[in-house]
């Protein structure tokens, strides 16, 4: 998974958004995306009865966010996934409801804010990819492909 090559293309975004719309304050800017995050993946969990098309749609957008969050954080190094931990994740099943995977990762989202958690954004991204991978049946190769 190249996680590198999406942070890249989405930090050149950021930056574009932020100097269009004015912001240099950090924490405001923090603020922002945590806030587009959390109403991406919301967004993304209430719709999951769409199509597939759709699904892949929104978890693109949410990991867009969550790309966003960590490089506004400079975490973005903290979200490579190694080839054991991708093979890893490839080999889970879904186990639990969306409901719960939702509520989940919105607390972990909410500490990580709160407390500039970094080990809880984190946590919150494998539970993320996790989702796409054995929930959504989402080829995250596909997710570069269209880009």
């Amino acid at each position: 998974m190249d996680v590198e090559g999406m942070l890249a293309t989405v930090q050149h975004t950021q930056l574009i958004r932020f100097k269009n719309a004015g912001i240099v304050d950090r924490q405001k800017m923090i603020s922002c995306e945590y806030a587009e995050l959390l109403q991406k993946i919301g967004q993304l969990f209430s719709q999951l009865e769409q199509n597939e098309i759709e699904n892949f749609t929104n978890y693109q957008a949410a990991l867009k966010s969550f790309l966003s969050v960590a490089l506004i954080c400079k975490w973005g190094y903290q979200l490579l996934i190694d080839e054991s931990v991708e093979q890893r994740l490839l080999k889970q099943n879904a186990q639990s409801s969306t409901d719960q995977i939702y509520l989940t990762m919105v607390e972990l989202l909410s500490k990580s804010y709160q407390q500039k958690s970094q080990t809880a954004f984190v946590h919150a991204w494998h539970i993320f990819i996790k989702f796409g991978i054995a929930n959504l049946k989402i080829d995250l190769k596909n997710i570069l492909k269209s880009e």
